[in-house]
């Protein structure tokens, strides 16, 4: 189990990091990163207007997009998808909010998570 760690991360505007990187804090992505990112924490992932991913996304919290994603996004509580987003693939999570002008090319695939709705069998 990854312990949260109570401060936050940053990938600056102009860094380039190619490869995945895995974050257990808050993180904010202003940079350009080429391979996937992986949040191991409920704390909020933010790509930020000048944010660039080119591969997926999977966050166990929720994940705020206004910059640019060619990949998919998977996350266990949320999407929000601002109005300078620009976002080419999959999108899969229980809850998202769009905001007007953005630009989403994408499939949105919509689902619970099993630890949030528990499913009772009916009785006999």
């Amino acid at each position: 189990m990854l312990t949260e760690i109570p401060s936050f991360t940053v990938i600056a505007e102009g860094s380039r990091t190619q490869g995945s990187v895995s974050f257990c804090s808050k993180c904010i992505i202003l940079g350009l990163i080429e391979g996937n990112v992986y949040q191991h924490s409920h704390e909020t992932l933010t790509l930020g207007k000048s944010g660039w991913i080119r591969g997926d996304i999977t966050s166990q919290g929720p994940v705020v997009i206004s910059g640019r994603i060619e990949g998919n996004i998977f996350s266990s509580v949320k999407v929000k998808i601002l109005e300078t987003a620009h976002i080419k693939g999959t999108v899969v999570c229980p809850t998202i909010e769009i905001i007007p002008g953005a630009i989403v090319e994408s499939d949105i695939l919509m689902h619970w998570s099993p630890t949030k709705h528990s499913h009772k069998p009916l009785a006999a």
